[in-house]
């Protein structure tokens, strides 16, 4: 079975629900999963490369106003509604990478009580990737939609800065 964004969606809201008794809202589900990718992008591969392996092809990260989004998953997540249980199924599928699986369930208990306004000032720091895709070029405007680069988000994720200065909103 290959997952989709949409099934990391599923996952992450359950987790934070069932586990950690948070309803995650729109910006705090898109944050968590774009660290999630991250993540990803920075254990999964060895440099960056055209074909680096991406923890879902569904669906890619775009600079948006309030930071990193993932279109697909922004429009069909209402934030709202109790999340569904995830099937047996599902549940094997996200067995069959243990190691991701856990760092997805650290990642959602470290940020899931963050504020969504806290995780969009993370987001927002100079030199992430979204604002490399925001402003690839000094002096030349913004601009929005714009796809960040999987080698920023490879970089930027396989350092220790990302972490400690999530640390400091939490």
């Amino acid at each position: 079975m290959v997952l989709t964004s949409l099934d990391y969606v599923r996952l992450i809201a359950w987790l934070a629900y069932y586990r950690f008794n948070v309803l995650l809202g729109k910006t705090q589900m898109q944050k968590i999963l774009y660290v999630c990718y991250g993540l990803y992008l920075a254990t999964h591969n060895e440099s960056v490369s055209e074909n680096m392996n991406r923890l879902f092809t569904d669906d890619s990260p775009k600079a948006w106003p309030f930071g990193p989004v993932f279109p697909k998953s922004y429009k069909k997540y209402d934030g709202i509604n109790t999340p569904k249980d995830l099937s047996d199924e599902d549940k094997a599928a996200f067995m069959e990478d243990p190691d991701t699986l856990r760092s997805i369930v650290r990642m959602t208990q470290i940020m899931c009580r963050i504020s969504a306004r806290d995780l969009t000032k993370w987001s927002h720091q100079i030199d992430s990737p979204w604002s490399r895709a925001l402003f690839p070029v000094e002096g030349k405007g913004l601009k929005w939609n714009e796809p960040i680069s999987n080698s920023d988000m490879f970089e930027y994720f396989s350092g220790r800065e990302w972490i400690e200065s999530l640390g400091e909103i939490s």
